[in-house]
């Protein structure tokens, strides 16, 4: 990263230079209010005052998140815990941001909220590395595809090129396999 090998590097140190992972799954701290996670996780930032001031910026753009700032984490619905996840990443201004199924098990209707955060985050300059299953939503974002069927790369390249693959599409629908 950066020229750098990060592969070596143990993973407390790894979000220090500027890779952040969102885990597919769980991701909060569920017995913890929406606050504490996001406090434990700014307790990273060194400057007190720039803590405060991301804290700030992640309530801006997550505004439900300000609403349920007190309730705790495992209360929230799918989505925003997932959207609480993507809070604590973006706090750490990472260079690249790796986001593990976005839309895992969401509602089609929120699955598109968390698209538009997305959206803002690649305006803004965050380079992303999603894995995703659904084919529609990762390729609704991406710049870039990669094609993986029973761990081989079938496609590499331009996110449009895919979609204009239909023997490709074919078998990401057919096979269940992702983008």
């Amino acid at each position: 990263m950066n020229g750098r090998t990060i592969t070596l590097v143990e993973p407390q140190y790894r979000a220090s230079m500027g890779l952040v992972l969102v885990p597919g799954g769980e991701a909060v701290f569920s017995s913890m209010t929406v606050e504490e996670n996001l406090q434990v996780w700014s307790r990273q930032i060194a400057d007190h005052g720039k803590r405060k001031e991301k804290l700030a910026r992640v309530y801006e753009t997550f505004d439900i998140l300000w609403q349920r700032r007190d309730q705790r984490a495992g209360s929230l619905s799918g989505g925003q815990q997932q959207m609480l996840a993507l809070a604590k990443a973006v706090m750490l201004d990472p260079e690249l941001l790796c986001i593990d199924e976005l839309s895992l098990g969401l509602a089609p209707v929120v699955v598109q909220d968390l698209l538009k955060i997305v959206e803002k985050l690649k305006e803004q300059g965050v380079t992303m590395v999603i894995v995703e299953q659904s084919v529609n939503v990762a390729l609704s974002i991406a710049d870039r595809a990669v094609f993986m069927e029973r761990g081989q790369v079938k496609f590499e390249g331009p996110a449009q090129e895919l979609l204009d693959r239909d023997d490709l599409l074919r078998a990401v629908f057919l096979s269940g396999a992702g983008a």
